[in-house]
């Protein structure tokens, strides 16, 4: 399972992209993200529509390869679900991810 998370937009408009493959993952910490990938339902949800646009919102674009089927999901900080939220959090702090600027 593949995870790719990239944040853009705010005043600088700079694009961070954070990746987390549960292959270099230890086994327990594996089930975990994909515990918190389903506990955060990143399959199942479909793209909110805000209200209101933000010029200097952050955007989030999340990708999700789980083998063959991918999955895409776009928020921003205003329409971010709370288990979204929790699920990035856990990949930050994960000593595994990959981050880099995109240009």
């Amino acid at each position: 399972m593949k995870l790719c998370v990239r944040r853009g937009g705010g005043f600088a408009g700079m694009v961070a992209r954070t990746d987390l493959d549960s292959a270099v993952l230890p086994p327990a910490d594996a089930t975990t993200l994909a515990a918190e990938i389903d506990r955060a339902g990143l399959r199942n949800l479909t793209e909110p529509r805000a209200n209101r646009t933000w010029p200097d919102a952050q955007l989030y674009d999340i990708s999700l390869v789980d083998g063959k089927r991918e999955y895409h999901y776009r928020c921003t900080d205003a329409t971010i679900p709370e288990g979204v939220r929790e699920l990035l959090a856990w990949v930050d702090e994960r000593p595994e991810r990959v981050e880099s600027i995109e240009s």
